[in-house]
C-alpha cells in the first residue's frame, strides 16, 4: 500500500470516528433535552388538571377551567383524566379514548420522573400507561386527587418525531462536513504524498546513476526545504562522482608513469649489460630509485588517508622550531623554483620561539603548501612569511600563480578533490591525487591549529596558524 493510500485510509478513519462520536454526543444530548421537555410538559398538564379538580370541588356546577383544559391542553397522548376525593368519591372522570395494543410496542424509556406528584408506569391489557397523580386541597381543606393517564407509546412517538426532525438537519450538515473533509483529505494527501513520491522517484533515479536529476522546488515550506536539501545532496554526490572519476584517472596515470619508467630503465639496463656498457647502468639505477620513490609517495598518501579515517595517525610531540622547518621546506623547493625562473623568498619578521609539535608532520604540511605554490605559479614569486603573535605562530605562503577559481576555495581541502582541470592553467597532469591539502588540514587541526586560504583571479595566500602552548 502506498503512503498516499495509507494517509487517505487513516484520515478517512479519523473523520469517520470523529463524525461518529459527534453524532452519538448529539443524539444523547438531544434525547436528554427532548425527554426533559416532555416531562416538563406532562407535569404542566398534571398541575393544570389539579387546578381543574380544585375548581370542580369548590363549584361543582362550573367547569370553566376544564373547558380551557380540553381546548388548549388536551394532547393525543392523554388517555383519561379524573378527580377524586380522599374517600374515593369521584368528582369527575373523562375517558378520551381506549388505546389498543400495538405489535411494535417499545418500552418507554425516559429520565426519572419529576419530584412533584406520583408517576407510575403500568401495563393494562397489553398497553403501557403512565399514570400521574397529584394531591391538592380545596377551599374547605378537603383532599382532592387529580389523575392523568398518558399513553407511553404516543409520548415516545412524539419524542422520536422531535428527535428525527432535529436530527435531519444535523445529519445533513454533518454529511456535508464529512464530504468536505473527504475532499480535504484527498487534497492534503496529494499535497503531502506527491512530493514524497517525487523524492522517492528522484532517489531511485539517482541510485540508478542519473546524478544530474534534480527536484523542482516550488515552495518554501518543509517539503520545499527537503527538496532543496535533496538537490544539494545530489550536487554533492555528483561532485564526489566526478572527483572519483578524476581521481581514478589521475591515480592510474600517476601510478602507471613510475611503473612504466621502472620497466623502461630495467629494459635499458638489460640491453647495456648485454653490450657490456656498464658505465651507464648506475644512471638507470638512479632513475629506477627516483621512480620508486615517486611511487612510494603516492602509496604513502593513500595509507595516510586510511590512517586518518581510522583515527590511527599518532603524533610524536616534542619541542620544534617552526622557523627551521619552514627554512628546510623552502630550501627543498629552491632548485624547482629556479628551474621555473621564480623568485622564492623566506621572510622572518622576528625571533620565533620553539613550540610543541610533531616535526615530521609539520614539515610535511609546510612542504605540501609551499610545493603547491611553486607548482601552480608560472611567473612571479612565492613569499613565505613567518611571525609570532600572543598565543600563536603563523606561516603565510603567498604566490602570484593562477589562483583558485571562485567557489572552489571551500572544496580544496576535501579528500580527492582537484580543481577542475578544464580550467586554463590546470592541466590534469599537474593535479596529483588531491590528497595533499586534505592531509595537511588534518595534521594542522591535530595540532589545534587552522588553515585558511584567500585567492582571486591571480595569486593565492595560505595562512597556517599554530597555537603556542
Amino acid at each position: 500500500m502506498s503512503i498516499r493510500s495509507k494517509l487517505i485510509f487513516f484520515m478517512l478513519m479519523l473523520l469517520a470516528a470523529i463524525s461518529g462520536i459527534i453524532a452519538l454526543l448529539f443524539l444523547h444530548n438531544e434525547w436528554a433535552s427532548i425527554s426533559a421537555n416532555s416531562q416538563k410538559k406532562n407535569l404542566q398538564i398534571l398541575v393544570a388538571m389539579s387546578e381543574v379538580c380544585r375548581e370542580i370541588s369548590d363549584a361543582p356546577g362550573k367547569r370553566y377551567a376544564y373547558r380551557y383544559f380540553k381546548t388548549f391542553l388536551k394532547t393525543p397522548e392523554i388517555i383519561q383524566v379524573s378527580c377524586r376525593e380522599s374517600s374515593g368519591r369521584g368528582l369527575m372522570e373523562d375517558v378520551y379514548y381506549h388505546p389498543q395494543p400495538s405489535p411494535f410496542l417499545r418500552r418507554f424509556k425516559t429520565f426519572p420522573p419529576p419530584p412533584t406528584g406520583i408517576w407510575e408506569t403500568r401495563g393494562e391489557n397489553g398497553v403501557e400507561i403512565l399514570k400521574a397523580s397529584l394531591k391538592v386541597w380545596d377551599a374547605q381543606k378537603r383532599e382532592i386527587l387529580a389523575s392523568v393517564d398518558f399513553s407511553t407509546q404516543l409520548i415516545y412517538q412524539e419524542m422520536d418525531s422531535s428527535l428525527r426532525q432535529s436530527s435531519s438537519l444535523f445529519f445533513a450538515i454533518l454529511s456535508v462536513a464529512f464530504a468536505l473533509g473527504c475532499a480535504g483529505t484527498l487534497i492534503i494527501t496529494r499535497v503531502i504524498a506527491n512530493p514524497i513520491q517525487t523524492l522517492g522517484e528522484a532517489a531511485r533515479m539517482i541510485g540508478a546513476g542519473r546524478l544530474d536529476h534534480r527536484i523542482p522546488v516550488n515552495s518554501k515550506d518543509e517539503i520545499g526545504l527537503l527538496a532543496g536539501q535533496f538537490n544539494d545532496m545530489a550536487d554533492r554526490l555528483k561532485e564526489f562522482d566526478e572527483m572519483k572519476k578524476d581521481f581514478m584517472s589521475s591515480i592510474t596515470h600517476d601510478l602507471r608513469s613510475p611503473v612504466t619508467g621502472i620497466e623502461l630503465c630495467a629494459d635499458i639496463i638489460g640491453k647495456l649489460a648485454k653490450k657490456g656498457d656498464h658505465g651507464k647502468i648506475p644512471e638507470q639505477v638512479f632513475c629506477i630509485t627516483e621512480h620508486s620513490q615517486r611511487l612510494n609517495r603516492y602509496i604513502d598518501s593513500l595509507l595516510e588517508v586510511s590512517r586518518i579515517e581510522s583515527g590511527k595517525m599518532p603524533l610524536e610531540i616534542k619541542a620544534v622550531n617552526l622557523e627551521d622547518l619552514a627554512d628546510r621546506a623552502v630550501r627543498a623547493f629552491k632548485a624547482y623554483a629556479e628551474q621555473k625562473h621564480l623568485k622564492l623568498e623566506f621572510i622572518v619578521g622576528q625571533d620565533i620561539p620553539d613550540m610543541r609539535g610533531d616535526p615530521e608532520r609539520l614539515y610535511q604540511v609546510l612542504a605540501n603548501v609551499i610545493g603547491n605554490a611553486v607548482k601552480f605559479t608560472n611567473s612571479g614569486s612565492i613569499s613565505i612569511f613567518i611571525e609570532a603573535s600572543p598565543g600563536w605562530q603563523k606561516v603565510r605562503v603567498c604566490d602570484t600563480g593562477i589562483g583558485i577559481p571562485r567557489g572552489e576555495t571551500g572544496n580544496i581541502f576535501s579528500k580527492f578533490y582537484r580543481i577542475n582541470h578544464g580550467k586554463q592553467g590546470y592541466p590534469s597532469a599537474r593535479q596529483g591525487t588531491g590528497l595533499g591539502l586534505f592531509i595537511a588540514k588534518f595534521i594542522i587541526e591535530q595540532h589545534g591549529g587552522k588553515i585558511e586560504v584567500e585567492s582571486g583571479d591571480k595569486g593565492s595566500t595560505f595562512t597556517l596558524s599554530f597555537p603556542v602552548q
